[in-house]
This record gives structure tokens, sequence and C-alpha cells, in this order.
């Protein structure tokens, strides 16, 4: 194996990310997307085999709140030249590797089972409530709205409206406020990746969720991409929402919180 750091990134390592891709849009959808659009917060480790493909990699954001990780493939080797350290999130693509990568992190990490699950225009079934707004940077009301959102489920954003700018919100609005939102955060040609579904305590149970997630859905496989979103195994209820709008599961993987 010959390891290969993203600072030495050429075109030959750009065309084989890219290849990567092409193979598999949902499971390297973060990878190309980092590369290209958060190279300033992204650090990535490669190996490679014996006819210069890419083997396994080790990808690294660092643009968030805890640090995001993505370990793919024959990463054995690269466990040893990389540093794990903060809070973070690493999504597991084999199970093979779990104690491998509990060994580097915290002893407070745990392991969560998280279930991958997609929907296409032929397979979505849009819930079609009316209420969801396109929240826009723009709009002052709604940068306003979003702010005293986060601060009210304890997330505290700086920038929201750069937030707005960067990922695509959708929102629902109730006594005066908003109450629920859905975002994509990752937007590919193939591939959308849904997320940050919430709604407030006191305003559950409405079908703000669905709302929400269905306005976000249906702008992703109307582009013509595949949406993806991420859900835990245990959340049965999110599951339901999903499955609902027409979402199937993909696969299950191990995540591990720190």
């Amino acid at each position: 194996m010959h390891i290969v750091d993203l600072k030495d990134l050429d075109i030959r390592l750009l065309r084989l990310i890219a290849d990567l891709y092409r193979d598999d849009p949902l499971t390297h959808a973060y990878l190309l997307y980092d590369v290209i659009y958060e190279s300033k917060a992204t650090e990535a480790v490669f190996a490679l085999d014996g006819r210069n493909r890419v083997a396994g990699y080790i990808l690294m954001w660092r643009g968030g709140r805890r640090l995001g990780v993505h370990v793919w493939g024959s990463a054995d080797e690269l466990l040893d030249v990389v540093t794990l350290k903060g809070p973070a999130v690493v999504q597991l693509y084999s199970d093979r590797l779990v104690d491998k990568v509990l060994a580097r992190l915290h002893p407070s990490a745990r392991v969560e089972g998280f279930v991958d699950m997609v929907v296409d225009e032929d397979s979505f079934t849009p819930w079609n409530s009316g209420e969801a707004v396109r929240l826009k940077p723009e709009r002052a009301e709604h940068v306003k709205a979003f702010a005293e959102f986060s601060r009210a489920r304890k997330r505290f954003v700086e920038g929201p409206q750069e937030l707005l700018r960067k990922w695509r919100y959708y929102g629902v609005f109730a006594e005066g406020k908003l109450v629920s939102v859905a975002c994509a955060y990752l937007r590919m040609p193939e591939v959308w990746c849904i997320g940050d579904v919430h709604t407030l305590k006191g305003y559950r149970g409405r079908g703000y969720a669905k709302t929400v997630t269905s306005a976000i859905t249906r702008d992703a496989v109307l582009s013509g991409a595949t949406a993806l979103l991420h859900v835990a195994d245990g959340n049965i209820a999110a599951r339901r929402v999903y499955k609902a709008l027409g979402y199937r599961i993909l696969r299950t993987r191990p995540w591990i919180i720190v």
C-alpha cells in the first residue's frame, strides 16, 4: 500500500477520487464534495494499491461543531498516520474497523447504528401540507427566525445568514415563530444529503418534520438527484416518517460518537 495525503492533490489523485464517486455516488459523495467545496476545512489520507487505485481513505471535515470523519475501505494503515482528537462523529463503512478506531479515540466514545435511507423521483411520495417555507438568506425575517430557532434548540449558530446561504433550508412557522426545519447540506448532481431535521418541543406530533422533509426532498428529486439521509437505527418514529415519503433502507452502518 502507498499512502497519499490530500495536501499532495494532483490531477491523478483527483481522477481517482472522481472514479470512486462515479462508481458509487451514495458512498463517496462526502469525499468529492468536501475536496471540491470544503477544501479549506478538509483533510484526507488515501491508501493506494499496487495498481494505483484507492483501496481506502480517511476523510476529515473540520467545518462544524464536531470533527466529521469518514473511514472507508482498507484503512488499517491510515489509522496510524491520522490524529482523531476532540468531539467527533466517525462514520464507518465496515464493521471490521470498529475496534481499531475505538482504540484511537477518547474512552467516552460510543458506537451507534445508523441507517442510510434513500429516495428518488420514482419512489418519492410527497406530503403536500402547504406549510413549508423556503428560508432565504436575503429575507431578514427568515434570518432572525432561524437564529431564534437555533437558540431555542440550544444550538448556537455563528452567521445564520451564511448558513442559510450555504445550505438549503425549509421551515414551518406556527404561532408567529419558526418551529421546524430540514435542509440539504450537500448538493451534487447525483446526490443530495438531507439532514438537520428538527422540531421544537411543544410542536411535535403535528406532522411538521414530515412537511419540511418532504419539501427539501422534493427539490432534491426534481433536480434528478437521489436524496440520502441518515437516521439512528433506534429512531423508529423518524424512520416511519421517512418511509412514508418513499425512503427505503440502503444499509445500516456503525457510527462512533465522541
